[in-house]
């Protein structure tokens, strides 16, 4: 969740900036968009995963990643918007034909370990499931996402398992790991990438660790935001 004064942002843009048109926005689910985008592609070109920001304040930045790569430069993204922070503010308010821009360098590629990965998360970490598990052919991944949105996305994404929210967030998605370490259902990964709420990923990490079902060097976390803080 980047923040930095307007002039550094200012600075940063004129540096990375890639001009971008709104082609399309959809929402998939409640609590989702998707968006088609124009955008000039920045050196070595647009890669699924790829990490792009938007200023969404004159001083603040979100995060969000490309999740398909339809020609050079047209990309897709998908956000979240339930947590209703500033950047789930400035989602809302994009139209067909609006202009703006994308901040982005070359893609680096997300460090994963292990051929059988557990991927778990909560919704502001779906589009980058999406993007690097496209070409598995049976991935798993659990994701938590508010109740309403579930039945859409279990739709959409047929292959994934989608648990409703409930309490605070990650505790539905910490019952389905438990669940699933002691029944047994994880044996044979050998790698984990965990993304979304910070603290939940910590708790994730711990179970994974604690279960010896992985070590603590198989698995890559990465937080999108956390409580306490201002939402994405």
């Amino acid at each position: 969740m980047p923040k930095a004064p307007s002039i550094v942002g200012r600075i940063v843009e004129s540096a990375l900036g890639r001009p971008t048109r709104v082609l399309r926005v959809a929402e998939p689910a409640p609590g989702f968009l998707h968006l088609d985008l124009r955008a000039e592609p920045p050196a070595g070109g647009w890669q699924p995963g790829h990490e792009v920001q938007v200023r969404v304040t004159r001083t603040e930045a979100r995060r969000y990643t490309v999740r398909r790569v339809e020609e050079p430069d047209r990309i897709h993204v998908l956000a979240a918007l339930e947590t209703g922070g500033p950047g789930a503010l400035w989602l809302r308010g994009l139209r067909p034909d609006a202009e703006m821009t994308l901040l982005a360098a070359r893609h680096v590629p997300l460090r994963q370990h292990g051929r059988r990965r557990l991927h778990l998360g909560d919704g502001s970490a779906l589009g980058t499931f999406d993007a690097l598990t496209a070409d598995q052919p049976d991935p798993l991944v659990a994701v938590e996402a508010s109740a309403e949105s579930v039945p859409a996305l279990a739709r959409e994404w047929p292959g994934f398992r989608f648990v409703p929210a409930g309490g605070s967030p990650g505790d539905t998605l910490q019952r389905w790991l438990d669940s699933a370490i002691e029944g047994g259902a994880l044996a044979g990964i050998d790698g984990a990438l965990l993304l979304g709420h910070a603290q939940s990923l910590q708790r994730q990490r711990r179970a994974l660790v604690d279960s010896e079902v992985l070590d603590r060097r198989s698995i890559t976390t990465k937080p999108y935001w956390a409580t306490g803080r201002v939402g994405l």
